[in-house]
């Protein structure tokens, strides 16, 4: 995929964001995000893969971790589809992002509310109080470290701890995905199941070492997660670790 310099933002005239100001654009980019996250079942893998590079493009920046290794199939695909961005901007992942949300989803509306950082929340099933989290909420709460809707989705949620969701993962799963070892810790101490296994037979410890987030791997490891469970193609934690230094760290 070729990288072109962004010289200007005409392609945001159909959205009505001022790319003067972040917090609009944020605000765009965190509803489609939440949207995605509703509808993922539904969308091809192809698209999936398309709109995680953006997102971590977006977050991230440019791709930081080494390419994993040729088994480790789920991996490889969105490293490489991450990498392919190479130096792009994370305001232009973003729009990017937010522009092809918009084309999957012509009839979202993405219009501002009166609040500005707090619109994700003020939107969502927890904030009205009338029914309880839906798992596109929890996935939120994880992903930018709020321990206090965490905890409070698993009082209310308590014989969900460790079920899958649609996308056959558990919330272990996504915090050890994106190395979020606050909330690792947090969900480890309310006893969830640390070698829970997802659709594909991967354990929190199969993301943490594919994606070389080591402090959550070292935290795992101290909690009994296992090394010698296998996935869906028969693949260790230790087989499918990003790079030598982490299989180091697994087979210690």
């Amino acid at each position: 995929m070729a990288n072109q310099a962004v010289d200007d933002y005409s392609d945001l005239i159909d959205l009505g964001i001022d790319v003067n100001e972040d917090d609009i654009l944020n605000n765009k980019f965190n509803k489609c995000v939440m949207h995605i996250q509703s509808i993922a079942g539904s969308l091809a893998n192809e698209t999936l893969l398309k709109l995680y590079a953006f997102y971590k493009q977006s977050n991230d920046g440019q791709c930081n971790i080494p390419k994993p290794s040729w088994y480790d199939m789920k991996g490889k695909a969105k490293w490489e589809a991450w990498i392919s961005l190479g130096n792009m901007s994370k305001n232009e992942a973003k729009i990017k992002y937010i522009n092809s949300v918009v084309e999957i989803c012509p009839d979202l509306s993405l219009e501002e509310t009166q609040s500005k950082p707090e619109t994700w929340i003020k939107v969502s099933s927890m904030a009205q109080n009338d029914h309880s989290p839906s798992e596109k909420d929890i996935c939120d709460y994880i992903r930018s470290s709020d321990c206090k809707n965490v905890r409070e989705y698993l009082v209310v949620n308590s014989n969900c701890k460790n079920k899958l969701d649609k996308n056959g993962m558990g919330l272990l799963h996504y915090a050890s995905d994106i190395g979020n070892l606050k909330i690792l810790e947090l969900l480890a101490s309310e006893g969830l199941n640390i070698n829970l296994q997802d659709s594909d037979g991967q354990t929190p410890l199969h993301y943490a070492a594919s994606c070389g987030h080591i402090d959550c791997i070292k935290f795992l490891l101290s909690k009994g997660a296992r090394c010698d469970i296998t996935d869906a193609e028969n693949c260790t934690p230790i087989e499918v670790a990003c790079d030598d230094s982490v299989k180091a760290m697994l087979t210690d």
